[in-house]
């Protein structure tokens, strides 16, 4: 073989190589799960979800599965078999959520995806995205309404609706058990949000009077004595619930 062909074969090798990492890259990396989002986007020309009749609509789409006709394979995954968690989530329904739905606005432009655990069966999920493989999810519509009660009173102050994140929707069990959460979490019944507050009244910091302004209106005008509130002091964190009861505390 002469010095040419060498070099050529050594070419050829090193673009293989490139490709096959890129193809890994492509595989496990973030950019995969906001290609598919911004096509999902423009494919469905979707607009924010701006009130309740909005949040129905949504929650219409989806198939409701009872929680004993649940795909074994989830059911052990997530240890809802356990006799604890079979207990607290007895005649409970998920909603069964179709490939790339979890794309889909849930409230405000907040998505599905917002409210999934983001664990290792969302990661497989991502890496294996189409339209006939479903994801399984958890969530109360008064939750739902109280997160957009929130937005709202924040805009009508003049505060930035959009000034936080959710960090913990719904938890199955086994996920709630990683992130050590309690054992009867209402994250597991899909009754609760935890928040990651930002810049909510637009000085351009992130500082303890953003939080406060979000636990005033949970306070006094969207949970009052019909949930909970984590306050959880010298964090940016918040957590309200739809429990039933009112129920404070400040340790995360």
């Amino acid at each position: 073989m002469n010095l040419n062909a060498i070099k050529q074969n050594k070419k050829l090798r090193d673009f293989f190589l490139v490709l096959i990492l890129c193809l890994l890259v492509w595989h496990f990396s973030p950019a995969k799960e906001l290609m598919y989002q911004f096509i999902y986007d423009v494919q469905t020309h979707q607009q924010p979800v701006q009130n309740k009749q909005e949040i129905d609509r949504v929650l219409r789409q989806f198939e409701t599965i009872p929680i004993e006709h649940l795909d074994s394979t989830y059911l052990d995954w997530t240890k809802i078999t356990q006799p604890n968690y079979q207990k607290i989530l007895k005649n409970t329904s998920f909603y069964k959520i179709p490939g790339k739905a979890i794309f889909q606005f849930l409230v405000g432009d907040f998505r599905v995806k917002h409210f999934l655990p983001q664990d290792d069966y969302y990661t497989y999920y991502i890496r294996t995205l189409r339209n006939d493989a479903p994801i399984y999810f958890l969530i109360q519509k008064e939750l739902l309404y109280k997160l957009l009660a929130l937005q709202d009173a924040l805009e009508e102050l003049g505060y930035n609706k959009e000034g936080f994140d959710v960090i913990n929707g719904f938890r199955h069990p086994a996920y709630n058990e990683k992130v050590g959460g309690a054992s009867k979490s209402r994250h597991i019944l899909g009754e609760a949000l935890d928040l990651r507050i930002n810049d909510i009244n637009g000085d351009g910091r992130r500082t303890q009077k953003d939080k406060q302004i979000v636990l005033d209106l949970l306070e006094k005008h969207i949970i009052k004595d019909k949930g909970g509130i984590g306050r959880y002091p010298g964090t940016m964190s918040v957590h309200f619930d739809v429990r039933g009861y009112k129920a404070r505390w400040d340790k995360q």
